[in-house]
Parts: structure tokens; C-alpha cells; sequence
């Protein structure tokens, strides 16, 4: 239904069927990541990459590992829209 209706937005892999961890990250059916409304206007989003904008967010921050990777994508989002 949803690739029918040309709703999926995004895949984590492209053979529309369900790869093995860590290729689709939270075993997604048939990979979908993200899909839109009809219009195209609305995104809905999975993995939630807005979870690690700030450094203290990303749950090994401590480690040195650092946010700010999904905040790209909104912004990128904004300036093509």
C-alpha cells in the first residue's frame, strides 16, 4: 500500500525487503525509515535523528561522542522547502 501509493520517503535499504541489523537499524518492515503523506508535505521519520542536535543528548556524550548530525537534515529541509 504505502510504496503502491508512492508514500515512502526514505529506506534504509533499497531492495524493499527487510535487512538484517544493522543495515535497517530498528527492523523496520520492508526497510521503510521515513514516508509522507499523499501531498508530500509531511514527514514522518524514523530513526529520530533530532534526538542528537545538542552534545548532551547523544547517549555517549561522556565518550566523547558528539550530537548536531540530525539538525543538517532539518535544516536542509527547510531551505529547499
Amino acid at each position: 500500500m504505502l510504496w503502491r501509493s508512492n508514500l515512502v520517503a526514505l529506506t534504509y535499504d533499497s531492495d524493499h525487503e527487510e535487512a538484517p541489523y544493522p543495515a535497517n537499524p530498528n527492523g523496520s518492515a520492508l526497510d521503510i525509515a521515513g514516508i509522507c503523506n499523499p501531498a508530500g508535505n509531511v514527514l514522518g521519520l524514523m530513526p529520530h535523528p533530532e534526538d542528537h542536535i545538542f552534545v548532551w543528548q547523544h547517549p555517549r556524550w561522556r565518550r566523547g561522542e558528539k550530537g548536531m548530525l540530525g539538525l543538517r537534515l532539518f535544516e536542509q529541509g527547510i531551505r529547499h522547502a
